[in-house]
């Protein structure tokens, strides 16, 4: 039975949620509170000594960091749609799971302890500023590669289940996708699938 550790606004664990959602598997979820630290007790840390959300364990087996559980659980289910073979469009993948962790979520989740978990008085400003103008440089980015396709590796791939849960956190940080179509029709086609519905409405 595989299990996944996460907690409902994470977007990592949103990720690996959709994709158990789209692989159809059978899974369960344990909820982990993180403003009351449950990431970090020593049973938890046994499985994720990060300390961090999400961790997958199926079976015996354990694994952290959330892009490693997207290429375990794509290979474990066969879901090769979900990673194209083509050497290419294979490599197209590997490049935006990367972006999305090494350049696409920082600067959104430097927003989210900025603006909701640091009182006004305390908040970097300087900070803030550069991390607004980071995410309209990658929003430019993503609009540059959806130009005249709808997806990122071509046909609907874990580069999209990666990036989806920050485009939706851009959205609810505030930014108007207005300015980048393709970004916004991208939004608009993956928001209504099923899988996305079902974990965005799940609260644990």
């Amino acid at each position: 039975m595989i299990t996944l550790y996460t907690a409902p606004m994470s977007g990592n664990g949103r990720k690996v949620h959709m994709l158990l959602e789209e692989v159809g598997a059978s899974y369960q979820l344990s909820k982990l509170d993180l403003q009351k630290g449950e990431q970090k007790t020593p049973d938890y840390l046994r499985l994720n000594p990060n300390g961090k959300v999400p961790t997958l364990v199926d079976d015996d087996f354990v694994l952290w960091e959330s892009n490693a559980i997207l290429l375990y659980l794509i290979e474990k289910f066969s879901a090769q749609s979900l990673l194209p073979t083509g050497l290419h469009d294979r490599a197209h993948v590997f490049q935006w799971l990367l972006f999305e962790q090494t350049t696409f979520r920082p600067p959104l989740s430097l927003l989210v302890r900025q603006t909701r978990f640091t009182p006004p008085d305390k908040q970097d400003i300087a900070a803030i500023a550069q991390a607004q103008s980071e995410v309209q440089s990658n929003m430019g980015i993503l609009q540059e590669a959806l130009s005249g396709r709808e997806y990122l590796g071509g046909t609907f791939s874990a580069a999209d289940i990666a990036v989806l849960p920050y485009v939706y956190l851009a959205r609810d940080l505030g930014t108007d996708l207005s300015p980048w179509p393709q970004v916004e029709a991208y939004w608009q086609r993956l928001s209504v699938r099923p899988s996305w519905q079902k974990i965005i409405a799940w609260k644990g």
